[in-house]
């Protein structure tokens, strides 16, 4: 164990040497309770079990070892660099649009992966997306999969309601706000906030001040459902604006459409002349420098199997002139 790294709910993190190869790896430690329900450790471990078989993917840490060590639940992983939250504060609380944009193929492509493995994340946020190091620096990892969920097994999960908010407010779909049961279409939507987020450097419904937790939830539940998209996306590409209407009119279990998405943000690439998958704004003309022959490169996107790929859609669709043909 070299140093404490930071702490959640679950317990705290380190950096950590394996003695035998010296290399530097991640350990999360849980205090082990007799008794108790499956910790978010254990949760976690049995998650990245799944998410790394048949083959390991790019976009999620490896996991090495899971035990209980004493009095410990011990996880060993990969270790990874910055946060997406660590380099927005480092950019002056703002990415420029090639940033944001190389991000929005990260984050779709680990989602998209996430989501045909029938796992939601049900906490996105710009620190639960993290950069790898040396030759992966560029690589964009989906981490923290303590409130993931399961929502497809045999058939979709169904719809519940009146259930407490699940993730982080700041980013959480208007459903989720409103006690609904989330699906795949919640974690899109977080999605579209976040890239909001980072282009705009903050959002409407951001430090809200209230006197409770709930009063405070509701506000900003009722700042989301009174700035129209067409505010919330001023002065941006389309794409963007596009993509987050898309995720708000999706059906509690329809399945979406990442081929679609995915093409939003690459013709807006190409719309200013093309962009890397390394072209970060710290990398170009930042103190930071890269050379593209010592990185591992990106693999391209292609389309994958989900869960309930043979269930036909029922109905619906999507009207790229704003509308619904949705009716719920």
């Amino acid at each position: 164990m070299l140093k404490k790294l930071g702490e959640g709910c679950f317990g705290e993190v380190y950096l950590a040497k394996n003695t035998e190869s010296n290399e530097e790896v991640a350990v999360k430690l849980e205090e082990f309770q007799e008794g108790t329900a499956l910790g978010q450790l254990e949760h976690e471990a049995a998650l990245l079990n799944i998410l790394g078989q048949p083959v390991q993917p790019q976009g999620f840490v490896e996991l090495y070892y899971f035990q209980r060590e004493g009095p410990f639940h011990c996880l060993v992983m990969e270790v990874l660099g910055k946060s997406l939250e660590d380099r927005i504060q480092s950019c002056r609380g703002k990415f420029n649009l090639k940033t944001t944009l190389v991000c929005a193929d990260g984050i779709l492509r680990c989602t998209a992966y996430l989501h045909s493995k029938s796992i939601i994340h049900r906490d996105i946020k710009p620190e639960n997306f993290m950069f790898g190091v040396k030759s992966r620096v560029h690589h964009l990892y989906m981490i923290d999969f303590g409130l993931s969920k399961t929502y497809f097994d045999k058939k979709h999960i169904p719809m519940k309601e009146k259930l407490n908010l699940t993730g982080t407010a700041r980013y959480s779909s208007m459903n989720a706000h409103r006690g609904l049961e989330q699906s795949r279409r919640d974690d899109l939507e977080a999605i579209g906030h976040m890239l909001m987020y980072f282009l705009r450097g903050s959002l409407p419904w951001a430090n809200i001040e209230a006197k409770t937790k709930q009063e405070k939830y509701r506000m900003i539940l009722e700042k989301k459902e009174q700035v129209p998209l067409e505010e919330l996306c001023k002065g941006h590409p389309g794409a963007f604006e596009v993509f987050l209407r898309y995720a708000r009119h999706l059906k509690f279990a329809e399945r979406p459409d990442y081929n679609m998405m995915m093409k939003l943000f690459q013709d807006e690439c190409e719309n200013i002349g093309g962009v890397e998958g390394h072209e970060f704004q710290w990398f170009t003309g930042g103190k930071e420098t890269v050379k593209e022959e010592d990185l591992v490169p990106l693999q391209p996107w292609t389309e994958l199997m989900q869960p309930d790929a043979n269930i036909s859609a029922k109905g619906g669709g999507f009207c790229f002139c704003g509308g619904s043909k949705t009716k719920d």
